[in-house]
């Protein structure tokens, strides 16, 4: 599912720029909503400091579900709806690409995360629902 016009312009609009690392945060909610259906749950795994935590801003921005931020090395989303979770980590040469580069460059580099396929971009696992015990 790509983000309409309208779900870029409230990121922006919440965020205060537009970006690469804002849309992928986007995306990334929004296949996890096509997956999962209603996401209740997002944890993200990185870096603390910006760009990286713009990523969150792009879920926050069109969704109330519950976020938690824990330390991490790569930029790694974890959604979760019940005991269904999705794992989608940012391939290691978009997060090359896409980290501290030039205030000019941005919206370049955020208009090339919406044309591609989140696929292509992220790696994407379906972890195992929870047996209990």
């Amino acid at each position: 599912m790509e983000p309409s016009k309208e779900q870029v312009e409230r990121a922006v609009s919440y965020h205060g720029h537009y970006g690469p690392f804002l849309m992928l945060g986007l995306k990334a909610f929004l296949y996890a909503k096509s997956v999962l259906g209603n996401v209740t749950g997002c944890e993200l795994y990185t870096v603390g400091r910006k760009p990286y935590l713009c990523t969150i801003d792009g879920v926050k921005a069109i969704s109330d579900c519950k976020i938690d931020i824990f330390d991490g090395k790569s930029l790694q989303l974890v959604f979760y709806n019940g005991d269904q979770r999705v794992k989608m980590t940012l391939k290691p040469e978009y997060l090359s690409r896409y980290l501290d580069r030039p205030w000019d460059e941005l919206k370049k580099l955020a208009d090339e995360v919406l044309e591609k396929d989140v696929s292509l971009l992220f790696d994407i696992i379906f972890l195992p629902t929870s047996m209990g015990g």
